[in-house]
């Protein structure tokens, strides 16, 4: 049974842009992009399985299984070739689909996605585990003020958690796991396509993904929290042309 998502298509001309929003995210992260790119190129936005105003999750809410959620969204939007950009669990979500239809992305962009594995060490993995199951809204929050709301603008972190709590609990818990045990730099070594990421500096570690797997470009912004587009969206804006351009 093919997927109804809600979509925002914008624009025409050129090769199309695929967004992909991060975990708790919806489609709007990505309206000033949107509206920067249309009056040049098409670009297509879409709300995950149980996010936004999309249905839940077929199965279970995994990096693996809202892959489909991509290939869904280029069969109803007839995307044959375009620009896939993920965000976060949404870069993870990218990956894994460019890594399955290579042939299908003409580049690959990656908005401050999560580490390789062993980035994270396993004690706090399952501590994260163990929390996740008893306060998965709780954890996640605490999470997010320790690290990555540092450096946001006021209303980013207010839109993020209201986000949050209209996601299904099985969501949350099923998606974060998920994201924690995936590895990304097996499926963004079999995409030999055009990679880049835009990242904080306190994501350009050893094992950040564009450093952990060879033929990324890169670009550091400062002065932003880990939403880089909601936060700074015309400075996000014209690193993303410097890269299309390309």
């Amino acid at each position: 049974m093919a997927l109804t998502l809600n979509t925002d298509s914008r624009g025409t001309g050129g090769t199309p842009l695929l967004f992909v929003h991060s975990f708790a995210g919806d489609l709007s992260h990505w309206s000033a992009t949107q509206e920067h790119l249309k009056s040049r190129r098409r670009s297509v936005a879409f709300d995950l399985s149980g996010h936004g105003a999309s249905p839940g999750a077929v199965g279970r809410y995994s990096i693996q299984e809202l892959a489909k959620d991509i290939a869904a969204v280029t069969h109803s939007q007839g995307l044959e070739q375009f620009v896939l950009i993920g965000h976060s669990t949404g870069a993870l979500i990218a990956a894994e689909y460019a890594g399955l239809q290579p042939q299908r992305v003409k580049s690959l962009g990656l908005v401050d996605p999560p580490p390789a594995p062993g980035a994270i060490p396993r004690e706090q993995i399952q501590q994260l585990r163990v929390a996740l199951e008893s306060d998965p809204y709780g954890t996640i929050e605490r999470y997010w003020r320790q690290g990555p709301f540092v450096g946001s603008q006021p209303e980013t972190p207010m839109k993020l958690l209201t986000s949050l709590h209209r996601l299904p609990r099985k969501a949350t818990i099923e998606l974060t796991e998920s994201g924690l045990e995936y590895d990304a730099t097996v499926s963004l070594r079999s995409f030999t396509g055009p990679k880049f990421a835009i990242v904080t500096p306190a994501n350009d570690a050893p094992l950040s993904l564009h450093n952990a797997v060879p033929g990324f470009q890169h670009t550091v912004m400062k002065g932003t929290g880990h939403w880089i587009q909601l936060d700074k969206p015309r400075e996000f804006n014209q690193v993303l042309d410097q890269f299309l351009a390309q």
